[in-house]
């Protein structure tokens, strides 16, 4: 864990700058508000908000860098999709799906026919 940990402040070492820079904002801040300095609190706060931001850039920036680092796929290695075989199996499933909808209604229907109400059958006493 510590060495995987280590590793990823090696290749991403802006993130925990900036983690800990906001840290250090945020705790200026909080200083100046235990003192009463509205001046202190402002400038935390607003600091800290603007390294919150450049933390999260540098995390998108580091990841966009990871993505497009990576080998494009060669279109020799993708296979080809058969667009009709698709249509034709998305159709027999939503034909299928009809069906069974079709057949649990036909069935709601025969159950009420058998019961000759459309209501529900009354409570029989003992």
């Amino acid at each position: 864990m510590t060495g995987t940990l280590l590793d990823r402040f090696k290749q991403e070492p802006l993130v925990p700058l900036g983690a800990a820079a906001t840290i250090g904002a945020f705790l200026y801040a909080a200083h100046g508000m235990y003192r009463g300095n509205f001046k202190q609190t402002q400038l935390g706060m607003r600091s800290r908000v603007a390294l919150q931001g450049l933390t999260v850039c540098a995390l998108v920036g580091y990841g966009l860098y990871s993505t497009t680092g990576s080998k494009p796929v060669r279109k020799e290695d993708m296979r080809d999709i058969d667009w009709e075989r698709l249509a034709r199996e998305s159709k027999a499933a939503e034909d299928a799906d009809k069906l069974r909808k079709e057949q649990a209604l036909a069935a709601q229907v025969a159950k009420a026919k058998q019961a000759k109400t459309v209501f529900a059958p009354e409570p029989k006493d003992k």
